[in-house]
């Protein structure tokens, strides 16, 4: 069972939380609630250690929703800015250089108005069939609302109860926007079940969802709406549900034949003005869920190549998210800014950027790029950060390690006197923040050292206190480089989609950097004995439980079922290490990443990637792979133009600066290059590797592991299934025409 943090006689909800977080030394270690299991199978279970009595499920009793959550922003701090971007100028196809806002009570407004437009318009459309379900759950929503969510767990869920007591689906499709969560909270004010959709896997993925959700309305950028109809167009029985489309960009973007197209589809295509001007003129109270309410489906993309599954995430399970955020980091004080930088197709920026609704921040959204084929994200994201100056964002491992090397950059482009002393004010902050946990380090001096200060100010991070990462695994190093050098603080995040995302965080200035801190106070832990690693080393597969866990996966029983057990515990599929003294977690890595070598060797994919790419700068990307009828192991190996081409002017003698990309690629993939390679790269992971887990052959290539290949999750986790099969025949010249490389690599590696 699960409470509320504050009761109703301790405090009023319009204060609950004011009061928060948790102080930092309260909250960020974890300790043991009670012992193994008898049959040695599971550690003892594990809890945050400022509330290790009991689980919480909302700060305040009357604010166990999210749609409660974000009223009482507004009653709070109507006045303050809620949500902006800039403005876009469609015919230059550019963004204006400020950001325009709207404050809480303009957002509140707009919400009740777009959620009162939805329900009119789709009641009133033209192509309403009522022999289709979703469609007689618009015609009766208005009755029905009320009973939509049942009190029920996953493994309850028998039959479908809890997918066939949600509303009809909205689906969002289009980059991060302010609309993109307007049409989210709208959702949430009128009970209505939402879901995204993502085409960065295909159309299939984009068609699967829409079929399986049986969506009767897609809320979009204009320039989706090609997409969905085409789907509508191919698939029309599949797709029968959908008769509406509601552009986020003026009605006038559209072109007149894609709405000729829709309207032989039966789709009606509308603007979001339009939807707002509509629930305006017909409003409607709203229609609060209830905290079992289904608030959003989302939908993961997996590692294995499969369908994605989509995970019912509740109220409730919102309600957790956000309140765990509330508890340990900071709130806005009044002009704190939030940027909300990846995508919201994922549950993790929801989560975060819900935090900042609920906390009284002014998001910001990137640039929209519409038309734009060729978007340098990382550029885009520097311009808009020097505009919108935030407090805080979320960030993923790959865009810090450019933010890094952005660094290095700067400082080495500096005068020898100012980098040297640049430099020396980075170690110091090192070693400062290595002292003890919410260590800043501050010193007037070096803090006001124009040229040290100048890093902050040219990545438009004069005002930012932290950034915050999650999805994937980063070098402790990178996150101790970026908290000396830009002067903030840096906290590593762990969850799943089936946790709502976040569900551990490190303080912002943790001592000692790498680890995933701790558990939420929304949810408990333990370890299970696996293959390779025992509970008796205080290492295992991370199992969760908790009202932060997700419902189950919609209309995928089978998948529910095999992930969580009969006691309720959610089977991550992650490798933890716990820390001897705070009870810290460390993801060190996967279960189903391990495979079999030919000599008997069990060997781990995963921790060897990240040991590589932690020890190794030159490497942005890398895929190791194994095949259990050879001894030794191989990669796929990433590498920027620019340190290839270093390396092979530094290293290998070239004395050219003017190849081209496929000329640097030629040249880094002979042989005898790479065997230079490999002697470097794996002479730096000698005391950390085994010989058997070393690297024996590559293939190199400037950005191999993309999205539009298939082989990574939009998250950027290497889809293992799928990597095997389209670098097949790369696998087979390295195993079976080269073979291994490293005998003359050991011969050279004293050479460098």
């Amino acid at each position: 069972m699960s409470s509320s943090y504050y009761t109703e006689q301790d405090v009023a909800k319009e204060q609950a939380l004011s009061k928060l977080p948790i102080a930092s030394s309260a909250v960020i270690d974890n300790t043991p609630t009670g012992a193994a299991t008898n049959d040695g199978k599971y550690s003892s279970v594990f809890r945050n250690k400022a509330l290790p009595e009991r689980l919480i499920s909302e700060i305040h009793p009357e604010l166990d929703t999210y749609h409660k959550l974000f009223n009482n922003a507004v009653a709070l701090y109507g006045d303050r800015p809620c949500l902006g971007q800039r403005p876009y100028n469609y015919k230059l196809k550019q963004s204006a250089p400020y950001f325009k806002s709207y404050t809480y009570k303009e957002v509140n407004q707009r919400k009740k108005n777009l959620g009162a437009g939805i329900i009119y318009s789709l009641q009133n459309n033209a192509y309403t069939n009522y022999e289709l379900e979703p469609h007689r759950k618009i015609r009766d929503h208005l009755k029905d609302w009320t009973s939509y969510g049942v009190p029920i767990n996953a493994l309850d869920n028998k039959d479908g109860e809890i997918e066939k007591s949600a509303s009809f689906i909205v689906s969002i499709f289009s980059a991060n926007r302010y609309e993109w969560i307007l049409t989210d909270i709208a959702c949430t004010a009128y009970s209505i079940t939402n879901t995204a959709l993502y085409d960065t896997l295909g159309p299939d993925v984009t068609k699967y969802i829409l079929e399986l959700s049986k969506s009767p309305i897609v809320v979009c950028s204009h320039e989706k709406i090609p997409i969905v109809l085409d789907l509508k167009e191919k698939y029309p029985k599949e797709l029968e549900s959908l008769i509406s489309i509601v552009s986020m960009d003026p009605f006038s973007t559209i072109d007149n034949s894609l709405l000729e197209k829709a309207r032989n589809l039966k789709v009606e295509v509308t603007d979001i003005d339009q939807i707002e001007s509509v629930g305006a003129s017909h409003p409607l109270d709203e229609l609060p869920p209830s905290r079992d309410t289904l608030y959003t489906i989302s939908f993961t993309s997996g590692t294995t190549g499969a369908r994605p599954k989509g995970a019912m995430l509740s109220q409730t399970n919102a309600t957790c998210a956000m309140s765990f955020l509330a508890c340990t980091e900071p709130h806005s004080g009044g002009k704190d800014r939030a940027f909300i930088f990846l995508p919201l197709t994922h549950i993790y920026e929801r989560e975060t950027s819900g935090f900042a609704l609920v906390g009284g921040y002014f998001l910001g959204f990137p640039q929209l790029t519409m038309d734009n084929q060729k978007v340098d994200v990382f550029q885009n994201l520097i311009e808009d950060l020097r505009i919108f100056r935030p407090t805080y964002f979320s960030i993923v491992p790959r865009i810090l390690t450019k933010m890094e090397a952005l660094v290095k950059t700067l400082i080495n482009e500096m005068s020898e006197s100012d980098a040297a002393e640049v430099r020396k004010i980075i170690e110091f902050k090192s070693n400062e923040h290595k002292r003890y946990d919410g260590s800043e380090g501050k010193n007037y001096h070096y803090d006001n050292f124009p040229p040290y200060k100048a890093l902050r100010e040219y990545m438009g991070m004069d005002e930012l206190k932290w950034m915050q990462t999650a999805s994937a695994p980063v070098a402790p190093t990178t996150l101790s480089y970026l908290k000396a050098s830009l002067n903030i603080g840096l906290r590593q995040l762990y969850g799943l989609t089936e946790t709502f995302g976040a569900i551990t965080t490190t303080p912002a200035y943790e001592a000692t950097t790498g680890s995933c801190g701790s558990i939420a106070p929304t949810g408990e832990f333990r370890l299970r004995n696996v293959s390779g690693y025992k509970i008796s080393d205080n290492k295992g597969e991370l199992v969760i439980r908790g009202p932060q866990v997700f419902k189950g996966y919609y209309y995928n029983k089978k998948e529910t079922e095999s992930c969580i057990n009969s006691e309720g515990w959610f089977h991550t599929g992650d490798i933890a290490k716990l820390d001897n003294k705070t009870g810290r977690i460390y993801i060190i890595d996967r279960v189903k990443n391990f495979f079999k070598m030919a000599q008997g060797e069990y060997i781990s994919p995963e921790k060897i990637e990240n040991r590589y790419l932690s020890s190794n700068p030159i490497i942005s990307q890398l895929y190791v792979h194994g095949d259990s009828l050879k001894s030794f192991l191989v990669g796929i190996v990433g590498v920027d133009f620019e340190k290839g081409l270093s390396f092979l002017n530094d290293v290998c003698g070239y004395n050219r600066l003017d190849m081209s990309s496929e000329e640097m690629l030629q040249e880094i993939n002979r042989v005898e290059t790479k065997k230079k390679f490999l002697s470097i790269i794996n002479k730096n992971v000698n005391g950390k590797l085994n010989g058997f887990e070393k690297l024996h052959n590559i293939h190199i290539e400037i950005n191999p592991l993309t999205v539009e290949r298939d082989v990574v999750t939009p998250t950027l986790k290497i889809r293992r299934g799928v990597a095997s099969k389209f670098f097949g025949d790369v696998f087979h010249r390295l195993y079976n025409m080269e073979q291994s490389l490293v005998f003359e690599a050991k011969q050279i590696t004293s050479k460098f």
